[in-house]
C-alpha cells in the first residue's frame, strides 16, 4: 500500500512524499456471519524518514502495524478486536516520543490519536480511510455488476460503476456533490480478475494537496 502526498502541485514549491507499507493479511475464520482478520504490517518505507518529523510519523505508524479486525460480508470493518492492546501500546509509544519531541504540532498529534483510540467508531473510520486500510477494507471486496452509491468520509457521494472485460471487472469510482466539500476532484478504481481483488487506486485533489493511494495485492 502506498500513499503519495504532493504538496503545492503545479508550482515551483511542489514537494512529494511517499509512504509505503507492506502488509500481510490472515483470515482467522468466521463468527456469526462475520469474518476475522489479522493484519500485520511487516515493512515501512517513508521517503522522509531521514528528517525529524518523518522519523516521528514513522514511529507513530508502528502503533497500527498489528490489527485484529471483524469485517462484514462486504468488507467493512465493524470492530477492532485488539483495541485494549492498541491503547496500551500507544501509552508506551507516546511516553517514549514525548521525551524527545516537543511543541504544539506534536501535542496536536498526541491529542488526535488519544481521541481516536478513546472512540472505537472513530478508530474504525480512521482505519477505513484511504490513507490507512481503506483500499483493503473498503466495502468493495466482492465484485458486482450493478452501479452503487456510497458516502465518502470527505462528505461527498462516491458513484461506483462496474466495467466488465472478459473475466476482469473494474469498479470505476466517480464523485457526486463535491460542491459542499474541500475536495476539488476525486477518482478511483478497483480491479477484480476472476472475482479476486488485484489492485486499487484513488486520487483526491484538494486546494494545495494531491493524495494518491494505491494497493497491489500479491499472493
Amino acid at each position: 500500500m502506498e500513499t503519495l502526498v504532493i504538496s503545492n502541485p503545479d508550482t515551483s514549491y511542489c514537494k512529494e512524499k511517499s509512504y509505503v507499507r507492506t502488509a500481510e493479511v490472515y483470515h482467522l475464520g468466521n463468527e456469526k456471519g462475520y469474518f476475522k482478520y489479522h493484519v500485520l504490517v511487516v515493512d515501512f518505507n517513508f521517503s522522509n524518514d531521514d528528517n525529524a518529523m518523518g522519523k516521528f510519523l514513522k514511529q507513530i505508524s508502528y502503533l497500527f502495524d498489528e490489527l485484529e479486525l471483524t469485517v462484514d460480508k462486504d468488507g467493512n470493518i465493524i470492530e477492532v478486536n485488539n483495541l485494549s492492546f492498541l491503547r496500551l501500546r500507544w501509552m508506551k509509544i507516546a511516553a517514549r516520543l514525548s521525551e524527545t519531541h516537543k511543541g504544539e504540532v506534536i501535542d496536536n498529534y498526541f491529542s488526535q490519536i488519544n481521541s481516536v483510540l478513546e472512540d472505537e467508531s472513530r478508530l474504525i473510520d480512521f482505519l477505513g480511510g484511504y490513507n490507512m486500510f481503506g483500499l483493503l477494507f473498503n466495502g468493495l471486496l466482492q465484485s458486482f455488476d450493478t452501479k452503487r452509491k456510497r458516502e465518502s468520509p470527505d462528505g461527498f457521494t462516491e458513484i461506483v460503476t462496474p466495467v466488465k472485460d472478459g473475466d476482469t471487472i473494474t469498479l470505476v469510482i466517480s464523485p457526486e456533490n463535491l460542491d459542499q466539500t474541500e475536495v476539488d476532484d476525486f477518482r478511483g478504481l478497483f480491479v477484480f480478475k476472476a472475482d479476486h481483488y488485484e489492485e486499487g487506486f484513488t486520487e483526491v485533489k484538494k486546494h494545495n494537496t494531491h493524495l494518491k493511494h494505491s494497493l497491489l495485492w500479491i499472493g
